[in-house]
């Protein structure tokens, strides 16, 4: 699947939950742990078949 640049709006509570889990380890940094999560929305989506 070809990749595609998003922009993505956080509000500041939003902002302090993905740092800290960049900071357990759960992604390398901000833009891992976005990605992932829109992977795995993605694929919850597909599943239920919905449409993207």
């Amino acid at each position: 699947m070809a990749e595609r640049t998003v922009i993505v709006r956080l509000n500041q509570q939003q902002i302090e939950l993905v740092d800290r889990a960049v900071a357990r380890g759960a992604a390398a940094d901000r833009a891992a742990l976005i990605r992932r999560a829109l992977r795995e929305q993605a694929a919850k989506s597909s599943r239920r078949g919905e449409a993207r």
